[in-house]
């Protein structure tokens, strides 16, 4: 390679070394079809290995050098399709927290939720538990097994829409349930909206998650010496859990529920409850707004924690192509497959951070 009065003009620091450009010792390469081979060569090879922006970028101005070689080399990095697939992000993981809303008055928004698999107890091998978002009132249902939609419609009525009525949304996993036409339809005709979380990702259900945990540990705490006398706690620690008072609300779920704490027997007989009803109307609405004020000061103070180990993702829309994790998908490849599959285009942007995508029927 020559080096030409215009290139010793634009270029002064570059030696001609029997026909190659050189500056300190690296090879000068020029404008063209060539440097992406030797960012290629320097990254795509087994020899080179796929490595990063910071080594790639070191084995290449070890030997090469041109202007603004950096910003090419990222540029080709960061745009790898294998390594897009192969490698796992570092970095605090993208998306902030979208947090559901606070809803206005008890039973209006619930979640719902299965603890299965449990040691067989007077027939029982699993809780249903609800649980409103709202008072954080729950109940505990013991079940034979997880039961099909029309059974679980008529558990729904026994213990829930006769006590509570109809909720508005009902929150709940993909469980085959909460997803089937027998369970929408029911709904339907009741009014009530069903949000189901999306595919892997249990924190849409945060709440009945958080019951489920406080309940196992409950059980844990009597049931040592008789893991199959839980189904006789159950009453119990449905009791304890609603006579507690929740973090959030700082009132316990029987109280936003009823206006009055029960008595429990571990605490002194006192009747302090009015018994003129407007002054027991006002005093609830009263109460309800205090609950949920302070529920989404906690609502709040939970997503500033949260977006501390976050960062916001990319803005995305219909048509664009994401990478699918390959997580919850058995491939024969093992610890070797792929991380990512795809690309594969947006179909639905469901939220800021869910989205529909069109896959292939093999997946």
């Amino acid at each position: 390679m020559l080096l030409s009065a215009g290139n010793r003009t634009i270029l002064p620091h570059l030696q001609d070394q029997d026909g190659v450009l050189v500056r300190r010792g690296q090879v000068y390469v020029p404008v063209g079809t060539l440097r992406l081979e030797v960012i290629r060569a320097h990254h795509d090879e087994p020899m080179a290995g796929h490595f990063g922006r910071f080594k790639t970028v070191q084995l290449i101005t070890r030997s090469y050098w041109w202007p603004k070689m950096r910003q090419d080399i990222l540029r080709f990095c960061d745009s790898c399709a294998v390594c897009q697939q192969s490698k796992t992000p570092v970095g605090r993981p993208r998306g902030l927290l979208s947090s559901l809303p606070v809803p206005e008055r008890p039973w209006q928004i619930i979640s719902m939720d299965f603890i299965s698999d449990l040691p067989k107890s007077g027939g029982y091998t699993c809780i249903w538990v609800v649980v409103d978002l709202f008072s954080k009132l729950a109940h505990f249902i013991p079940c034979s097994t997880i039961p099909a939609a029309p059974t679980l419609a008529l558990l729904f009525t026994k213990h829930i829409y006769r006590l509570h009525g109809a909720p508005e949304v009902i929150i709940s996993d993909r469980a085959p349930q909460f997803v089937s036409r027998f369970w929408k339809h029911f709904h339907e005709c009741l009014g009530t909206k069903l949000n189901v979380s999306s595919a892997f990702h249990p924190q849409t259900d945060g709440q009945s998650e958080r019951v489920n945990g406080l309940l196992e540990q409950y059980l844990r705490c009597f049931c040592l010496d008789q893991p199959t006398a839980w189904v006789k706690w159950l009453p119990v620690a449905e009791f304890a859990y609603n006579n507690a008072v929740h973090t959030s609300s700082q009132h316990t779920p029987f109280e936003l529920t009823y206006g009055f704490h029960p008595r429990g027997g571990v605490a002194p007989s006192t009747n302090v409850v009015s018994s003129d009803p407007v002054y027991r109307s006002t005093e609830m609405a009263a109460l309800h707004d205090v609950a949920r004020r302070l529920l989404l000061e906690a609502k709040a103070t939970q997503k500033t924690q949260a977006d501390r180990h976050r960062q916001a993702g990319e803005e995305l829309e219909e048509g664009d192509l994401v990478w699918l994790s390959s997580k919850h998908i058995k491939q024969a490849g093992g610890k070797f497959a792929p991380r990512y599959l795809g690309p594969f285009p947006i179909v639905k942007k469901i939220s800021s951070v869910a989205f529909r995508l069109r896959l292939p029927s093999s997946l």
